[in-house]
């Protein structure tokens, strides 16, 4: 790009910029701050030039009419002092029509940058207008989703429509809708609760195939690799780090304190190993340590699903089709099985 734009500078210096060029210098000019900037003190450099350019032949000019008037003018007696006078005023004249020349030949310079620049200014308007008017239309074709009170992520936990999320994010929910690229926006009902894991299971009126992935039942090792997907904005964000410390915050036994950078959303969301198998769901960060996140361990979900109030209720995932997919690939496929929550409140 910096070579392309010097090229192209280079032949606006020397006047050789044919339309082609020209669109495409306005062009790279509107890609960045930094880009106008060169330009704008490429053409200064190129107005003093040119200026100085002048100035130097015009000096040339008058010195040679200098030394012609010197030549022909022959001194009568008594007038050397007039002469002499005559001199420094042509030399001042000089120096003042040198002034007016450079004053006229920058005005003129500057007065056709800034054509340049109203131009550019009308093309930007008129592509903000009419990324205006595109919005519009799309806007008005789509449905408006309800922000809700909070937002964060949960997770398939089973084909027959059974997610888990984090309790705090639904305790006081009147409503919930669950939402993915997939699937749109489902409608979602808490059926069980564990506020001591922070723990919440949830159920929508759908049915999946085989999920792609199982749920670990032995702990992830220290320093093992993980990463983990969430809604800390409107889309789905990926997240990577390890597993730094195999207790949670204040050393609670349950889960893991891990080196992800997560963000308010990405609660409830599913901590994954390298096979694409779930070991952890996000829980929280604590904010007194940098990077230090916190995930309830997949062993400690396994229990709560298999609670006596959920036994022989949820069909969990028995095989892994993800283990010998790379990273890019298991993503791809978990987006399908991860979604944004809304919670909605009355009051």
């Amino acid at each position: 790009m910096d070579k392309e734009l010097n090229e192209l500078l280079d032949k606006l210096a020397k006047g050789h910029l044919n339309e082609t060029e020209r669109n495409r210098l306005d062009e790279i000019t509107n890609q960045s701050e930094i880009y106008k900037q060169i330009v704008a003190e490429h053409a200064e450099l190129i107005d003093s030039v040119i200026f100085y350019g002048e100035r130097v032949k015009l000096k040339k000019k008058l010195d040679e009419a200098h030394e012609n008037i010197s030549v022909t003018i022959n001194k009568p007696a008594g007038k050397s002092v007039m002469f002499r006078y005559w001199k420094y005023a042509a030399v001042a004249a000089s120096v003042a029509l040198i002034s007016v020349i450079g004053t006229v030949l920058i005005t003129e310079n500057y007065a056709a940058r800034e054509a340049e620049f109203v131009a550019l200014r009308r093309n930007i308007d008129q592509i903000k207008k009419s990324q205006k008017i595109l919005e519009k239309d799309i806007a008005e074709t789509k449905k408006k989703k309800a922000p809700g009170n909070y937002a964060g992520t949960c997770f398939m936990i089973s084909k027959n429509g059974y997610l888990v999320t984090s309790y705090h994010l639904v305790k006081d929910a009147d409503s919930i809708n669950i939402e993915n690229e997939k699937l749109g926006t489902l409608k979602a009902t808490v059926i069980y609760n564990d506020p001591a894991n922070d723990v919440s299971v949830l159920k929508v009126d759908t049915t999946l195939y085989a999920l792609p992935y199982q749920i670990e039942s032995a702990e992830a090792g220290l320093a093992e690799d993980v990463y983990t997907l969430g809604f800390p904005r409107e889309d789905v964000v990926f997240g990577e780090g390890a597993i730094s410390a195999l207790s949670g915050y204040k050393q609670n036994p349950n889960s893991y304190q891990i080196s992800v950078p997560v963000n308010p959303g990405n609660s409830g969301g599913p901590l994954l190993n390298s096979k694409g198998n779930l070991v952890g769901m996000i829980s929280g960060f604590q904010t007194e340590t940098l990077g230090a996140a916190f995930a309830i361990k997949s062993n400690v979900l396994l229990d709560i699903v298999s609670s006596d109030s959920l036994k022989n209720t949820i069909a969990l995932p028995k095989f892994n089709t993800l283990k010998n997919s790379p990273r890019v690939a298991q993503v791809k496929q978990w987006t399908d099985y991860v979604f944004m929550v809304r919670v909605f409140k009355t009051n």
